[in-house]
């Protein structure tokens, strides 16, 4: 897939998700095949007064989109002209995000409700950047005002290069089943690449998707959590020993990343994920939050030690038989 004069090796993608895309997310992602990772949502006035300290790139993770979410034009037109300095690949604008926190201000999932407002905003972005330029949206605010066609068509007037639409409303959040049928709307009514997004969990949805909405790529989300294996359109599902391999690398990254204190905090949400679905998980699960970090590597290894080769087994059959069925 290609974005503009940003060619893709995959056309399954990272959607942002904040808190949780950070670098060693991205990096792991990318080991996998993800074709294109997106940084987690960065606030435009917060990068312009922050820097560095609120966007770091790392060297062996590009292409790299940074999500940028705000509602001034003039802060959004500066904020991705510094990405862009700061080793961006692609800039984000985030019209989708359903957070009170977020929309009070009239950014992400607000901005859907003003059409000459993204107008403006697409229109000064585009002028400040090189680099392609996306945008990530939903289908509007409610069932009464969906938008999302109309709001392709502006982005594409206004040399948007690809768009990212997750077809449930703001009102929705993440509720309720998204709306694939919408995504084919949309991708017939723009020639730019629309890249769906929502309730895709496994490769077999990613190709579902593809087959059913005629859409350009896929952007995984939750989907992703302790799973970078869903990139990877030829991989099998993974070992305990890759699982191990995996969680370890992850461990070093964020280590090397964030120091051992956060990296110890950061570990034990994605063992979790890593875990899931794994025999005696649940309990092992319910005591990772009284590990010491001094020991922590040990009961995690101890743990996937203690799953007997007959379950092993098994596991890897009833997950190969998911990935094939759905």
């Amino acid at each position: 897939m290609r974005l503009g004069n940003l060619q893709l090796n995959s056309n399954l993608i990272l959607a942002p998700m904040s808190g949780i895309t950070d670098y060693p997310f991205r990096r792991l992602a990318k080991e996998k095949g993800c074709g294109l990772v997106l940084t987690g949502m960065v606030s435009a006035e917060g990068l312009l007064r922050k820097g560095g300290s609120f966007l770091k790139i790392g060297e062996d993770e590009h292409p790299v989109s940074v999500q940028l979410f705000g509602s001034n034009s003039e802060f959004l037109a500066e904020a991705a002209k510094k990405a862009e300095t700061m080793g961006a690949d692609a800039i984000d604008i985030n019209m989708g995000c359903p957070d009170v926190q977020v929309t009070k201000t009239g950014a992400g999932a607000d901005l859907m409700r003003f059409p000459e407002k993204v107008k403006g905003i697409l229109g000064k972005v585009r002028m400040s950047v090189k680099c392609p330029l996306t945008i990530k949206i939903r289908s509007g605010w409610d069932r009464e005002h969906i938008h999302a066609v109309e709001i392709s068509k502006i982005a594409e007037d206004c040399g948007v290069d690809g768009i990212s639409f997750h077809p449930r409303t703001k009102v929705q959040g993440f509720r309720g089943k998204a709306d694939w049928s919408l995504i084919e709307k949309v991708k017939k009514s723009v020639n730019i690449p629309v890249i769906g997004n929502g309730d895709v969990t496994t490769l077999f949805l990613a190709k579902r998707m593809f087959e059913e909405t005629g859409c350009d790529g896929v952007m995984i989300g939750r989907g992703a959590l302790g799973n970078p294996w869903i990139f990877d359109f030829q991989s099998i599902p993974p070992s305990l020993e890759e699982r191990m391999r995996m969680i370890d690398l992850h461990y070093f990254l964020l280590r090397s990343h964030y120091g051992e204190n956060k990296a110890t905090k950061e570990i034990r949400r994605h063992v979790i994920w890593y875990t899931k679905g794994l025999p005696f998980s649940a309990s092992f699960r319910s005591r990772l939050a009284g590990i010491k970090k001094e020991v922590l590597w040990e009961a995690i290894k101890s743990y996937f030690d203690s799953i007997p080769r007959r379950d092993q087994c098994q596991l890897l059959e009833s997950m190969e038989n998911r990935s094939v069925i759905g």
